[in-house]
């Protein structure tokens, strides 16, 4: 992100709200630009001294992700978690193309930047606060749905009809994407199990947040231990089930690891609808899913004959 561009448009943003302006640092790089900004003692209208301001524009709907963003955030100041996320400070719009939130800065680093300074206590801790964190989320958003804004209710036929969307999709955007080892492209569409052993229809909506990576989960190093102390980025969040949850959650955060997913799954606490034949019902969301996997992903797996013996090495616990 060139902050000679930038930089015009956040003095700007930050003069509008009376935020003083005194240096502006790039965030880590994403879909929408976004940049931590140091306001100074003597600037700030509150008590904070940096803000984080991030801009949505027409790309990848920049307003959709804005909206979802934005109103997920007013939400959860009046229901926070056990792991909090920061406050949103003030929102506008740029011009036609571009609005804006600036959110009050935590000045951590994310598990991302620090994961191989982690110890393994370190990591089963993380596993099993995030299946705590997402029961909870998850439960919250269907007990009180309908205080959520009308915007972001949870609703089923808003998941069920994007996963037959995705699933009609599913292996043209693989033959697209080539992520996947060629020789199981072939094999998707005997491998994807239907709609009701994915989904349960009999169950009430909830919302998820989508993206739970090691570059949204943000923490500090205490006493040697790691301390995990907000969740970011909510901008992705949608109706969905505990599958669609597991992907970023489990391929990224985890980085796969199987003793990980059982000590988050078992936090969460499984219900018997995902216990019955789950590495085949997560891999199938993980082939479902509307963006694809990173290289790495697969990597350790290219010697595999087929997709339920994949699915089995990265989920069966």
């Amino acid at each position: 992100m060139d902050l000679t561009v930038w930089e015009p448009h956040i003095r700007k943003v930050c003069g509008l709200h009376g935020f003083g302006c005194e240096k502006v640092v790039p965030g880590v790089p994403g879909t929408f630009p976004t940049f931590i900004v140091e306001v100074g003692e003597e600037k700030a209208p509150i008590s904070n001294i940096a803000i984080v301001v991030k801009f949505f524009g027409p790309l990848f709907d920049g307003t959709g992700s804005f909206n979802i963003e934005r109103e997920i955030g007013r939400w959860l100041d009046a229901h926070p978690l056990s792991i909090v996320s920061p406050a949103i400070l003030a929102d506008g719009k740029l011009d036609h193309d571009w609005q804006y939130l600036i959110f009050e800065y935590v000045g951590r680093v994310s598990i991302g930047q620090v994961r191989d300074k982690l110890s393994v206590n370190d990591w089963l801790s993380i596993a099993h606060q995030m299946g705590e964190y997402i029961h909870r989320f998850h439960a919250l958003t269907l007990d009180q749905q309908q205080e959520l804004p009308r915007s972001i209710q949870p609703r089923m036929q808003k998941f069920t009809s994007f996963i037959k969307q995705q699933r009609v999709n599913c292996q043209a955007n693989h033959q697209l994407w080539n992520d996947l080892p060629l020789h199981l492209v072939s094999q998707i569409e005997g491998f994807l199990l239907p709609l009701e052993q994915l989904i349960d229809l009999t169950s009430l909506p909830h919302l998820i947040h989508a993206d739970l990576t090691a570059d949204h989960i943000l923490g500090c190093m205490g006493e040697g231990e790691w301390q995990t102390l907000a969740v970011i980025d909510w901008g992705d969040a949608m109706t969905g089930n505990l599958l669609y949850e597991l992907v970023a959650l489990h391929l990224d955060l985890f980085h796969s690891d199987k003793n990980l997913l059982r000590a988050c799954l078992e936090a969460y606490g499984l219900s018997r609808f995902y216990k019955h034949d789950f590495p085949r019902k997560a891999f199938s969301m993980v082939l479902l899913h509307q963006f694809p996997m990173p290289a790495e992903i697969y990597a350790p797996f290219l010697e595999v004959k087929s997709l339920h013996e994949l699915a089995e090495r990265l989920f069966a616990i």
